[in-house]
């Protein structure tokens, strides 16, 4: 299964899971203190119902919308969600009904059916039900929002309070910079260049999810990625990432050459070491980094250009690694960076599709 499919799919078990949580929550806090309690009728009821209105706000998220932002305004986004959820449960509500009566009746559809379709949908607790499936949809679709924008690691971190106060961590850091972003600039001018960055971004944010990657900050046309040191060591998932970006680049150079009249064409780094990890500011606050290695990072792809290469990364890093002979490391030789006292061995590494 490739990378993209798995994404998907690990997207849509994301829908499948909160919405067993919340129909099991529903059916707890309903029948709490009564003979029903323990009853497994009404689990394997809520089960159905929430496996399959589970898979239907995923595929409709990941599939139809596409796993992106929706570009539609506010109101009209949540309008048409509302109804979105109003539909989805009363359809389901009458599935699990229609399902129900066919294993007691043989018959899926029928008078008997139909009867108790109506009868359930004028009860309070159908209706009330039907209100907390709407409220549920919201916050499932709210939580998803605030996961793919700080990530998975960091938005647990941030749930559990582990960074409020500064904590050391070990981190792979890969800082990507677009080429010739000034000459873009001037060329295309600004909003089309600002909905260039956009597609840009977009694909590499893809990449980098694909690759269990997260993106720690974006400052202009330069990206910071990150990856724990330890999730690397049996995969070089930064480079992976880097020859993901070059792959999926080269397949839609085409639409970008034919929306834009050029595509991007980017350079990087890759280097690691211990930083601490904290929460900053009060109001609008967010996840930082302090150390060295980031700085370190951000020279050595300065560096890409004196030396005439796409892709450099620190010999500490490269020794920790595993699989990475296939990118032909090259020794460049030992460099003393700037704003550091000590020198860095760097190699090079050959990302060429026809490699």
């Amino acid at each position: 299964m490739s990378r993209i499919n798995k994404r998907k799919l690990k997207s849509i078990c994301f829908y499948l899971i909160s919405w067993i949580v919340f129909c099991f929550l529903f059916v707890l806090l309903h029948t709490y203190g009564t003979p029903s309690f323990l009853d497994p009728v009404s689990y394997l009821t809520a089960l159905q119902f929430s496996l399959l209105v589970g898979l239907s706000h995923g595929i409709y998220d990941v599939i139809i919308l596409q796993d992106d932002k929706d570009h539609r305004p506010i109101w009209a986004s949540c309008l048409i969600r509302f109804w979105y959820f109003t539909s989805t449960t009363v359809i389901n509500i009458s599935l699990c009904i229609f399902v129900e009566n066919w294993y007691e009746d043989g018959y899926l559809i029928d008078e008997n059916s139909l009867t108790q379709l109506k009868a359930a949908f004028a009860t309070p607790q159908i209706r009330a039900f039907c209100i907390y499936c709407i409220c549920a949809g919201f916050i499932i679709t709210f939580i998803r929002s605030v996961h793919k924008k700080f990530g998975t690691r960091v938005f647990i971190n941030t749930f559990l309070g582990k960074y409020q106060k500064p904590t050391e961590v070990e981190l792979v850091f890969m800082f990507v910079d677009l080429r010739h972003s000034t000459q873009l600039a001037e060329s295309l001018g600004h909003v089309q260049y600002s909905n260039f960055l956009k597609d840009y971004y977009h694909l590499l944010s893809n990449c980098c999810e694909e690759n269990q990657g997260e993106i720690y900050q974006i400052a202009g046309d330069g990206v910071f990625l990150t990856w724990p040191l330890s999730a690397c060591k049996k995969k070089p998932r930064p480079l992976l990432c880097f020859e993901d970006l070059k792959k999926c680049f080269a397949g839609t150079r085409a639409r970008f050459e034919r929306e834009y009249g050029t595509y991007p064409t980017f350079k990087g780094a890759a280097h690691s070491g211990k930083v601490i990890m904290t929460e900053v500011g009060n109001f609008q606050s967010e996840m930082a980094y302090h150390g060295d290695a980031l700085n370190t990072t951000a020279r050595l792809q300065d560096l890409c250009t004196q030396v005439g290469e796409e892709f450099l990364i620190s010999g500490d890093l490269l020794t920790e690694l595993k699989g990475t002979e296939i990118y032909n490391p090259k020794p460049k030789g030992a460099f003393e960076l700037k704003g550091k006292k000590k020198e860095i061995f760097v190699f090079s590494l050959d990302f060429s599709l026809d490699r």
